[in-house]
């Protein structure tokens, strides 16, 4: 029973990848970002779920996937809100990043186990970008510069903020968690979280999709 629910809390993640590599010809260099994200982060989740039904470590994935997602969300943003925020900023922000979270990997949270650390920072720079964005999404001036991308943008935008949020939360009273409640109850936690990383991965396919419908 486990196994099968594993498969499908990966249905949408796969589902999401197939449908970004189908529309990647089509789709506009200011959601080239986001295919690259949903290719990329679904062929590591797909090596994942292979390496755990072989009964081997995934965790190091984790170290590749963390900088990895966020350096192409910050991609996005950086397109999103150009005209607001420089290049500068946001390549200062990326290159601050990789290398926190290199060092993280090598002296601090090895790379056979769970970088919580480096999570963290992550959904919270992440959440940054994603409540700034909403507060700017009023400013007419950003609604004409994303034009048709208008609605990509904010489905974008509330996969990032509701996934990232949740993942914060359980980022900062996990250890307390596993302390507290039983290991079944555990099981549900981790649960919630992954049906927020599902919703985030629909808003993110909703984004694609809605390149053609706005």
């Amino acid at each position: 029973m486990s196994r099968l629910l594993l498969i499908l809390s990966h249905v949408p993640v796969f589902a999401a990848f197939i449908y970004s590599v189908s529309v990647y010809r089509n789709v506009g260099s200011e959601l080239k970002p986001l295919s690259w994200y949903l290719i990329a982060t679904g062929t590591i989740h797909c090596i994942s779920l292979a390496l755990w039904f072989l009964h081997q470590n995934n965790l190091p994935l984790l170290h590749i996937l963390v900088p990895m997602r966020f350096v192409l969300l910050v991609m996005m943003y950086s397109k999103i809100l150009s005209g607001y925020v420089s290049a500068g900023i946001m390549y200062l922000l990326t290159g601050t990043f990789l290398i926190y979270s290199l060092i993280s990997s090598l002296f601090f949270e090895q790379i056979d186990t769970f970088n919580s650390n480096v999570m963290t920072v992550e959904n919270i720079l992440l959440i940054i970008l994603s409540l700034s964005t909403y507060v700017l999404l009023m400013d007419k001036r950003l609604n004409k510069h994303l034009g048709k991308y208008m609605k990509s943008v904010e489905w974008m935008n509330s996969g990032v903020f509701l996934y990232h949020s949740s993942s914060l939360i359980l980022m900062y009273f996990g250890k307390h968690i596993i302390q507290i409640l039983t290991p079944e109850f555990n099981r549900y936690i981790w649960g919630i979280h992954s049906l927020f990383m599902n919703v985030m991965y629909y808003c993110f396919w909703r984004a694609l999709w809605k390149r053609n419908t706005t």
